[in-house]
């Protein structure tokens, strides 16, 4: 993996650990809300976009390691394809090796 590669899973996966955490206080209030603001999970570190989504959509994302929440237009296709499209965002899931390697060995659900 070469070092943009690894910079970009990292910053990935730090977004991922940011939303779980959003997802945690979101659960919390479950009884008030179904849906929450989840924060873009592209490479570039300077991006805190939200992406608007449900708790049960979180969770079918979560559910795949190599797979992450990018708004329209923050896909990076060198490493990431798009499996899912969303209303107003995508589902990306990083190809096999490097940034999918780094995604899985940070999950801590895998």
């Amino acid at each position: 993996m070469d070092e943009r590669q690894e910079r970009l899973g990292r910053n990935e996966v730090l977004f991922r650990q940011l939303n779980d955490r959003l997802r945690e206080v979101g659960t919390s209030f479950s009884l008030v809300a179904e849906r929450g603001s989840f924060v873009c999970e592209c490479a570039d570190a300077s991006c805190t976009e939200p992406i608007e989504m449900t708790l049960a959509d979180y969770e079918e994302l979560r559910a795949h390691p190599a797979r992450f929440a990018v708004l329209r237009g923050h896909e990076a296709p060198d490493v990431e394809s798009v499996v899912e499209r969303r209303e107003g965002w995508n589902v990306v899931e990083k190809h096999p090796g490097g940034p999918a390697e780094l995604a899985a060995e940070h999950d801590p659900r895998s």
